[in-house]
């Protein structure tokens, strides 16, 4: 067999493949999120959230809605680690930065609690 016949064969394997995992899975939501911050992102969209009195009169102030907090701080904001503590049991925090809001939250097993909210 020479060496076109057998790519033209690979080839149309791979398609007949791609087309069955098409099926299979096209209509499934995949997110990637293997990096620390984007995992922790996942996470927190996953959980009950709740806001304390200082960061909803933060929100107040600032004419800010929890569904700006929620839809894109908590989805576009980058967590800075070195002011965060991922370890801490039973409920580790972290700061988030999105653009000039600061948010401070910690994130237990079954929730996530909003600590403040402020300017960088």
């Amino acid at each position: 067999m020479n060496f076109f016949k057998r790519l033209r064969l690979y080839l149309s394997g791979v398609f007949l493949g791609l087309i069955f995992l098409l099926f299979m899975y096209g209509d499934k939501v995949f997110s990637w999120s293997y990096l620390p911050n984007d995992r922790v992102l996942a996470e927190i969209k996953l959980k009950k959230i709740s806001f304390s009195p200082q960061s909803e009169s933060y929100l107040i102030e600032n004419n800010l809605t929890t569904s700006f907090i929620l839809d894109t701080v908590l989805v576009k904001g980058s967590i800075n680690f070195n002011e965060s503590n991922a370890q801490n049991k039973p409920c580790p925090y972290y700061t988030l930065y999105h653009h000039n809001i600061k948010v401070n939250f910690t994130k237990c097993k079954d929730s996530v609690f909003i600590n403040y909210l402020n300017h960088k």
